[in-house]
């Protein structure tokens, strides 16, 4: 074990300095490009304010930890819709099999658009458009010990009016647990790659880079109804320090899951807007199982508030898992 958190500890270093070494942690806000990689997403994440690097077992994983993935132990297919501010709608698909007792393999396409803009009152020139589509792939891997590893490639396509712009980009997890009183710790970089720009003569501006790090717990209470709760340091390239708590409790096995999670942003002061981003989250789970495969609705609510929306939100996804493995 002594030697296995050794290994552990320099992967994680290694993660941590080629973030550092590719895009400096504190860029001033704005700096950063390709604000689609800044949106949390999927309503069982939502709901526990983001906590997920650690706590992370499924398909959501894709969007925080990698390494998460391969705790998958079925097929799984999360098809997920929102309409957000201004009439922008997200459309959000994500595939994840097991292939075998020890990794998984992932695909998630994200799809941004809204209604196309009329910037001419003349009406002669086209509508302008405004879309995004993501694309990744991810395959993570068990090892002994409780140790998991994954990796995510990404690529980016951006419309701007008549300008295009594209990137490419990479997650890297990793997560432990087995650890005394059923800890799990979790950390990921992710949106590691090129710049994107929308004007070919100008430089390309970076990537929004992350760094997650999270402390999860898992109890079993009166033998069946799982109870996971953590806390995350989120820390963006082109903001301030942020953290969260979260959790989750299985109140009735196999039918009903509630969620909550709060967030703080360690936000500039001398703006006048420190904790400007305080807000909680709800969240809850209802799942049926029929003949071995779950059929799930996730549903997460995050409220408005003056630092970050005008509306509040609500996020509802369906989550489908079959083929369930037999395994430990």
């Amino acid at each position: 074990m002594t030697r296995l958190c050794a290994y552990i500890s320099r992967i994680a270093l290694a993660c941590v300095a080629v973030a550092l070494t590719i895009t400096p942690i504190q860029a001033a806000v704005g700096t950063t490009t390709a604000d689609l990689l800044k949106i949390n997403q999927g309503a069982r994440p939502v709901g526990m304010a983001g906590v997920y690097s650690a706590i992370g077992d499924d398909a959501y994983s894709i969007n925080y930890n990698p390494a998460g993935l391969a705790q998958v132990k079925a097929t799984q297919a999360v098809l997920f819709h929102l309409d957000s501010l201004a009439n922008i709608s997200y459309e959000y698909f994500t595939f994840v099999t097991a292939m075998g007792t020890d990794s998984a393999l992932g695909a998630n396409l994200t799809y941004r658009h809204m209604p196309p803009i009329q910037n001419d009152p003349t009406g002669t020139l086209a509508p302008a458009r405004a879309e995004d589509i993501l694309g990744s792939l991810t395959y993570a891997l068990r090892f002994e010990g409780g140790f998991r590893a994954g990796l995510t490639v990404k690529f980016l396509n951006s419309t701007l009016g008549p300008y295009p712009a594209s990137a490419f980009a990479g997650d890297l997890g990793i997560q432990l647990d087995r650890l005394p009183f059923g800890l799990k710790v979790g950390l990921s970089v992710q949106n590691l790659g090129t710049g994107m720009t929308f004007n070919p003569d100008s430089d390309a501006d970076s990537l929004p880079l992350f760094i997650r790090g999270g402390i999860a717990i898992r109890q079993v209470v009166d033998g069946k109804k799982d109870l996971n709760a953590g806390v995350e340091v989120f820390m963006p390239s082109d903001q301030s320090l942020k953290v969260a708590a979260g959790g989750e409790f299985w109140v009735f096995p196999d039918l009903f899951v509630v969620r909550g999670g709060y967030k703080f942003d360690w936000a500039d002061t001398s703006l006048g807007l420190h904790n400007a981003f305080e807000n909680y989250t709800l969240g809850c789970t209802l799942t049926r199982r029929i003949d071995g495969d779950d059929f799930s609705v996730d549903i997460a609510y995050n409220p408005a508030n003056f630092g970050s929306t005008s509306s509040d939100t609500f996020f509802f996804g369906l989550n489908f898992k079959f083929n369930q493995l037999r395994f430990l």
